[in-house]
């Protein structure tokens, strides 16, 4: 069947926005500091600031914060013994209102006409029902992309940063609007086979950018600011089935035709599904449709595989090998983690570790399988157009392995429960600390001939109670 603009199956688009984007150590991956509130404006300032933290420390025999080195991305503390440990997260831990740093708190409250989340980066709106877009999202630039929807929306049931307007998309069809730390994201979640071959329209509403496609199905946001300039990009829209375990992946994943329409001077994008994914006997619904696109874009974490690229936006990311659950095949994965380390260049590192909230594995244990290698990047990659044959190289030195899997299995629960993961990467941190570009880290199986190896992470979007995101942890001193 073939739905119009004003028709009820219709679909909206997903985004995931970006609009910036010895004891003390061991503590780093062991609680969140409450950010100070203090924030110093030169570098002679934050010197002064450290020098007064560090004589604290040392005064009192415990760590002392840096209000002068908060950022949004992390904290630091100077330590009794003269160092300084920085805790990064991958993405936005916290914003600054006021005089103070307030973190992360992507939940849903309603305001008015409007959902909006309590303490996001992003200028994010929610459709509370009604004829207002389903979700809206303002740069700091006054760039504005919205998903305006054809018909009235329903009351959305709120679940922590999740809106669910139940059938709203037709019937056994949800819209579920997911609220990130940066931005938002948006799927289709067909509960039900579609009775006939599905065409989706959406109306999308911007200002200063200008919603195209390039050659390769890519959705771009270009500047209407006369330069041309692509401030935005999303990776081809796709669907999945229910049979990847909360992974898209394998014969469980269909890349989706798309073409981007005006109508009567609106922007449409349109999409046209395979029916015969849909229509597939062996399809285990629900089906997810995602179209993708930012405004603007950072990398900050991402997987891919050997069968599939990158789907930015996922609360979870992968590494490592795992068969396909129909015995046809398998996939190689590698997941990609970027912090900014600015901060330390210069510096005299004394010890790094990297922390992955580990979410699932194949296996529980201190030594399953071969366990996972983290290695430096050395070339730029783009999460937004990150696929198996432009992946980023890498180099082995300062690489190191851990073989702990905890979480939970696909069956049963682990005896040590979700928690991080952590790799020693003190070379890894000496080398950007030296100069040498920062592109992060590279997590992949550390023999990737091996069948099964593989643990999932929570990615930096991921905003469960409890989950943490990506972290670098660095010890260093100023020389």
């Amino acid at each position: 069947m073939r739905i119009s603009l004003t028709g009820k199956l219709a679909l909206g688009l997903l985004t995931a926005t970006v609009l910036t984007g010895g004891t003390a150590f061991q503590a780093a991956f062991a609680a969140t500091p409450t950010p100070p509130s203090d924030t110093a404006q030169s570098a002679e300032a934050a010197e002064a600031a450290m020098d007064t933290a560090s004589q604290q420390a040392a005064k009192t025999g415990q760590a002392v914060a840096v209000p002068a080195l908060t950022n949004e991305n992390s904290t630091t503390v100077a330590n009794p013994d003269g160092t300084f440990t920085e805790t990064v997260s991958s993405g936005v831990a916290q914003i600054k209102r006021g005089d103070q740093w307030l973190p992360i708190d992507t939940s849903l409250a309603q305001d008015g006409a409007m959902f909006k989340p309590r303490v996001s980066r992003a200028n994010v709106e929610v459709s509370a029902g009604g004829d207002a877009p389903l979700a809206k999202i303002t740069d700091d630039a006054g760039r504005v992309f919205a998903v305006k929807w054809p018909t009235a929306l329903p009351k959305p049931s709120v679940n922590g940063n999740v809106a669910t307007f139940a059938n709203a998309a037709g019937p056994g069809a949800d819209l579920v609007v997911t609220v990130l730390p940066t931005g938002f994201r948006h799927d289709v979640v067909l509960r039900e086979k579609p009775t006939g071959p599905l065409e989706l329209r959406i109306p999308v509403q911007t200002e200063g950018v200008d919603l195209t496609e390039d050659a390769n199905g890519r959705l771009l946001l270009t500047s209407t600011a006369g330069d041309g300039k692509v401030v935005a990009s999303g990776a081809r829209p796709v669907m999945w089935d229910a049979s990847g375990h909360g992974k898209p992946r394998g014969d469980a994943l269909k890349e989706i035709d798309s073409t981007v329409e005006t109508q009567n001077g609106v922007k449409v994008l349109v999409l046209k599904p395979d029916a015969g994914f849909l229509a597939d006997p062996k399809r285990q619904y629900p089906v997810t449709v995602f179209p993708s696109i930012t405004l603007p874009q950072v990398e900050t974490d991402a997987d891919v595989a050997s069968t599939w690229p990158s789907h930015p936006g996922d609360p979870m990311i992968i590494a490592g090998t795992m068969p396909w659950e129909n015995g046809q095949g398998g996939d190689v994965m590698r997941s990609y983690v970027k912090f900014n380390t600015s901060k330390i260049k210069g510096k005299r590192v004394i010890l790094a570790s990297l922390g992955m909230w580990n979410l699932e594995t194949n296996a529980c244990g201190v030594a399953v399988g071969s366990g996972l290698t983290a290695e430096r990047v050395t070339s730029p990659w783009d999460e937004h157009d990150l696929n198996w044959d432009n992946k980023p190289t890498t180099t082995s030195e300062g690489a190191s392995t851990t073989r702990v899997g905890r979480g939970r299995t696909w069956t049963a629960p682990c005896a040590m429960g979700a928690g991080f993961l952590s790799w020693p990467v003190t070379n890894i941190a000496k080398a950007w600390a030296a100069g040498a570009p920062d592109y992060g880290i590279q997590l992949r199986g550390a023999d990737e001939k091996e069948a099964t190896n593989w643990r999932a992470f929570a990615a930096s979007e991921n905003q469960d109670k409890g989950v943490k995101p990506p972290t670098l942890a660095i010890v260093y001193t100023r020389r």
